[in-house]
């Protein structure tokens, strides 16, 4: 089973300012979505990630990009323990252990 994952950013909280930079990134709010070869089924994780504001290494919001911010987010979070997960949750899809029984007792 080979699964595609992607990261999704939701949203990002930040100060509006912080000594002389504006718009300082706090908080990444995301989601990261599995899918299988065939696209029929998905799986998603969702969650949030504090960030430390380095002064040093400061990057505008004008010129943050994506991979700056997936960039955090694979160094603060468990990303390969995310993937098993998500590996599971689709696999659970495809071969079921569990159903919802309805009755119409009522």
């Amino acid at each position: 089973m080979a699964n595609t994952y992607n990261w999704k950013i939701n949203a990002l909280d930040a100060k509006i300012q912080d000594g002389d930079n504006s718009d300082v990134i706090y908080t990444v709010h995301w989601s990261y979505i599995a899918q299988d070869e065939s696209g029929e089924h998905q799986a998603s994780s969702i969650g949030t990630l504090g960030v430390t504001y380095d002064p040093d290494n400061f990057i505008p919001y004008a010129d943050l990009t994506k991979d700056d911010v997936v960039g955090w987010l694979e160094a603060g979070l468990d990303v390969e323990a995310m993937k098993t997960n998500l590996d599971n949750q689709i696999e659970l899809q495809i071969n079921p252990v569990d159903e919802t029984l309805r009755p119409d007792w009522n």
